[in-house]
């Protein structure tokens, strides 16, 4: 029996200064990120971190620098798990808008 699929914005917000999540895969669910697009709200550059945490260890896959009023969009795509995470860290908290966009499959 085929499961349930959903295409839906995954996740937004804004990152924070420190790292933390910006989106799990709920439990007894698959995901497939389509895309994750930052953009600097801020009048100055933002060091951007995005990791991937699929169990227990955290590892970065980008390190991104966002111009004053800059968009960054990465579309290579990731399956993830229930219980994986996707997380960041910025600069300055609240200077760097994120929308991830995907599907679920429950």
């Amino acid at each position: 029996m085929a499961g349930t699929f959903v295409a839906k914005a995954l996740g937004e917000g804004q990152v924070a200064s420190a790292k933390g999540t910006i989106y799990t895969v709920p439990a007894s669910t698959w995901a497939y990120i389509k895309s994750i697009t930052f953009y600097n709200t801020n009048a100055t550059t933002q060091t951007l971190n995005v990791y991937l945490k699929p169990g227990a260890t955290s590892r970065q896959i980008r390190k991104i620098s966002l111009a004053q009023y800059e968009s960054y969009e990465f579309s290579i795509p990731y399956l993830l798990e229930a219980g994986d995470l996707i997380e960041a860290d910025t600069t300055t908290a609240t200077a760097v808008d994120y929308v991830i966009t995907g599907i679920e499959e429950t």
